[in-house]
């Protein structure tokens, strides 16, 4: 099979690349295609990686991605003899790969979130995703929230299958602790790729009003387009000598899982998956309402706040840090991602879906005979 992904720190290219190396694991031969090697491959994976060269051709506005990576996906049917496609993110890979096999192979498409609700209704981009999304024999979304808004946005009902997490790499580390923060400091810790929609500086802000309370430090794990001003608003505020920035890591479960705290302050969220990694690491979870966090954040494990109550935000981190609750709330936190979100039940969940995008070509293979 083909995977194709964007290997930054965001979702997708985790659960493309994590996902495609466990298909390996059981047997698959499983080509990934993209830019650059994902970030987040696991070491020693068989997964066969392809990189997508982008000519850059002072003839054209811009480089054309979609056209190299239907090139890419293309040359390996041919050469490779793949039996299906399976993207993560639709836009562009969705129409890529209807360019590439043209209903040769079967196609599966994953949502993730702002390629539903940001991209994805673009003028520039709506027609022609909704088009690709329909001609496919699968497509999925990690969330009912994604999956309602890909209904109404493309006309197509999306099977949901939430986002898995490795409970085995991410588990609890509180011995790391004193590398990060002070004896008599907690500390909460926030990992992204920084881009608009987190509201990185709007967490900033929160912190700043948590800081008023108690004494705390936070981490803030990655990189991206928001991150300096990130660090602008918090030497604005007086609070930047309390405020760590670490780039991407390769292991940031041993941050993560130091934490006192982890913190999501997101406008839009497809599923969260940092969030969900915290919780395997046993570590609640502070999150804004949005999207597909409620569907995995329950009241034993963290809390659910407004997206923009920045005061409401940081009292409820104030009150769950001085409560006393959160050692019960670390046990459950683990607990509840080991049993609802193992990386053998969602792979499991696939792989049915590529059997059935298989039978679903046979069946239109022969209609047209």
């Amino acid at each position: 099979m083909g995977m194709v992904c964007y290997p930054g720190l965001g979702g997708s290219g985790i659960v493309a690349s994590e996902l495609a190396h466990r298909l390996t694991e059981r047997g698959h031969q499983v080509w990934l295609f993209a830019t650059e090697f994902p970030f987040r491959m696991p070491s020693g994976s068989q997964v066969e990686f392809v990189a997508v060269e982008v000519p850059n051709y002072p003839v054209f506005p811009a480089p054309l991605y979609t056209l190299a990576l239907a090139g890419a996906l293309e040359r390996a049917i041919a050469e490779k003899k793949l039996e299906l496609i399976h993207t993560h993110y639709a836009v562009p890979h969705a129409v890529a790969a209807w360019l590439a096999c043209e209903g040769t192979i079967p196609l599966v498409h994953t949502l993730h979130g702002t390629d539903v609700t940001l991209l994805g209704i673009d003028p520039a981009y709506q027609a022609l995703t909704a088009k690709a999304l329909g001609r496919a024999e699968g497509v999925t979304a990690v969330s009912q929230s994604l999956a309602g808004q890909a209904s109404r946005h493309f006309g197509v009902c999306p099977q949901v299958i939430y986002n898995a997490v490795d409970s085995e790499r991410f588990r609890p580390n509180p011995q790391a602790k004193r590398f990060y923060a002070a004896e008599d400091e907690f500390l909460l810790v926030h990992a992204s790729n920084f881009r608009a929609v987190k509201r990185v500086g709007d967490l900033i802000h929160a912190f700043a009003k948590i800081r008023q309370k108690v004494k705390a430090r936070l981490v803030l794990v990655g990189t991206g387009p928001e991150r300096a001003e990130a660090l602008s608003i918090a030497h604005s505020l007086g609070v930047d000598d309390s405020v760590t920035s670490l780039a991407t890591v390769r292991n940031p479960e041993e941050i993560i899982g130091a934490a006192d705290l982890f913190l999501l302050a997101s406008e839009y969220e497809g599923f969260g998956q940092s969030g969900l990694e915290a919780l395997a690491c046993g570590v609640a979870v502070v999150a804004t309402r949005v999207g597909g966090i409620p569907e995995w954040l329950t009241p034993e494990v963290g809390r659910l706040t407004e997206f923009g109550d920045l005061e409401g935000y940081a009292h409820t981190v104030v009150e769950l840090l001085t409560s006393g609750e959160l050692p019960q709330m670390r046990e459950a936190a683990r607990a509840h991602a080991q049993k609802h979100f193992s990386p053998q039940t969602i792979t499991d969940q696939y792989e049915a879906v590529y059997r059935a995008a298989l039978e679903r070509r046979v069946v239109r293979s022969a209609d047209c005979v």
